[in-house]
This record gives structure tokens, C-alpha cells and sequence, in this order.
């Protein structure tokens, strides 16, 4: 069966990130989600984002997610931003929100910081993300980061996985590919073997620089896609959705003719 595909606002890079013009290519193009990133300047926006939210409630309803802009910790919580972005996006029903982690809080605070967020009518996503550089902090921050769902869905609190694929084989990580690899099996199945299921962030590049100018569709390029959807299927990791953080609208297109071959169930 093969998962649902998005698009992220970055896809409308040249329109500054215009969620409307993205919107509309989603609906033309019939991606399944749409995933918008939201940053201080956007919230200025009211005309962009009262008319995002018109178009958002009207049929073919297509499922949302909101990015809030930074990282999760202890400036975000207390931020006049956070207040703002709450007060968008909660006029939307059971708004999904998705942060990037920080591995630079300590454990206890990042578990205190998710608690006060008041999240009973949000949905929150936390995604993998490498602020320190080296192979040595990304293993101590993805071990972190795992330790944080050990901990938070033993609480009332429920925060899902977000994993950003690409970001384990970006040459500012330093792991080898074959290290890389390893950790996504390992993270993976981590949320596999807890029935937690997972939004994928993806896209594809010729080098490991991933610089916009080299990507290309997912599974043509240097990630080896198949492998780690070979992986799910085989360990049937629950996979919630797929959002492609392109920043320009032909290879999203190819890239979903890809996944929907790579998952077996092409068009």
C-alpha cells in the first residue's frame, strides 16, 4: 500500500514560499498533504494566511501540517512568536505542528518544554534535526532524541516522530553511509517496534551537499532509497505520511512516480 505524498511551501521557494501558490499546485497536481512552513514574517501576512485558512476548509480537503519556524527549546516556549503561531493555527481543528529538535537543551528541560505546551487540541510532531556538527554529536542527538519518546508517551503528553531522511546523509553530519544507513534502520525501527507511526521528510541530490542546484527525484540520486524502503515494508513501519521538501515543483512529481514503484503500488 503505498503511503500518502505532500508537498512542503518550500516547493514555492521562487514565489517566497507563497502557501497559496503551493496550495494550488498541490491541488493540481493531486498531492495527498501539504506541510507549511510558517516563519515571523508570514504572520504579518493576515491577508495570506485568512485566505490559506478559506481555501484549507473547502473540499478536496487536503491534510495540513503546520512547521513552526526555529527550534524547539526554551527561547521558542517563551518567544512572542509562539504566541502568534498558536493563535493562527489554532483556528484550525486539532491543528498538527511540527519542531525542530534541539539537541543542545537537556533531556529534563526538552520533557518539561513539551509538557507546557498545552497540547490537547495540537498535534505535535518533533523532527529529527543536527544543529552540532561531527558524527560524535549526531549520535549523541539522535540517541537523545529517541529518549524523548521513551519518556514523553509514558505521560499524558503524545508527541509523534517526524524523520528527515536526508539530514542522516548530509556531509555536515561526517557519517559514513554506511553509518548513516545503520542509524535510519535503527530509528526506524525504534518507532517500528512501538506501533508509533512516522511522517518522512525527503528529497534526493547528486553529493552530499544537497544543495538545492543538485537535487534531483527521490531514489536518483546518491540516498539509497530503496534499501530503506525495503526496510519498512519488510519490518512494516507504520509510515503516516511523506512530505518532499523540494525547493522547486518538477522533482516532486517524479519523486512521487518513484515512491509509488519503490512501495509496489505504482500508477
Amino acid at each position: 500500500m503505498k503511503p500518502p505524498v505532500g508537498i512542503a511551501n518550500s516547493v514555492s521557494f521562487n514565489v517566497d514560499y507563497d502557501p497559496l501558490d503551493t496550495l494550488y499546485f498541490a491541488r493540481q497536481s493531486k498531492f495527498d498533504l501539504l506541510q507549511v512552513y510558517i516563519n515571523e514574517m508570514m504572520l504579518t501576512q493576515t491577508d495570506t494566511l485568512n485566505e490559506l485558512k478559506n481555501k484549507l476548509a473547502k473540499p478536496p480537503f487536503i491534510q495540513v501540517y503546520f512547521h513552526a519556524a526555529g527550534e524547539f527549546n526554551q527561547e521558542y516556549v517563551a518567544s512572542d512568536y509562539r504566541e502568534k503561531f498558536f493563535t493562527y493555527i489554532d483556528q484550525f481543528n486539532e491543528p498538527k505542528i511540527i519542531y525542530h529538535f534541539d539537541e543542545r537543551e537537556d533531556l529534563d528541560t526538552i520533557i518539561k518544554l513539551i509538557e507546557k505546551l498545552d497540547a490537547k487540541n495540537r498535534i505535535v510532531y518533533l523532527e529529527n534535526y543536527f544543529k552540532l556538527q561531527g558524527a560524535v554529536n549526531a549520535e549523541k542527538n539522535l540517541r537523545k532524541y529517541l529518549a524523548v519518546f521513551s519518556l514523553v508517551n509514558n505521560l499524558e503528553t503524545k508527541i509523534y516522530p517526524v524523520i528527515d531522511i536526508p539530514r542522516f546523509f548530509h556531509n555536515l553530519v561526517q557519517f559514513t553511509d554506511e553509518t548513516a544507513l545503520n542509524w535510519c534502520f535503527q530509528v526506524l525501527n525504534f518507532f517500528g517496534n512501538r506501533q508509533i507511526p512516522v511522517l518522512l521528510h525527503l528529497i534526493d541530490a547528486h553529493n552530499s551537499g544537497q544543495d538545492h542546484n543538485d537535487y534531483c527525484p527521490v531514489g536518483d540520486g546518491y540516498i539509497p532509497y530503496r534499501k530503506l524502503i525495503d526496510f519498512l515494508k519488510k519490518n512494516r513501519v507504520q509510515i503516516e505520511g511523506i512530505i518532499l521538501e523540494f525547493m522547486e515543483k518538477i522533482n516532486p512529481l517524479k519523486s512521487r512516480e518513484n515512491l509509488y514503484k519503490f512501495f509496489g503500488s505504482g500508477k
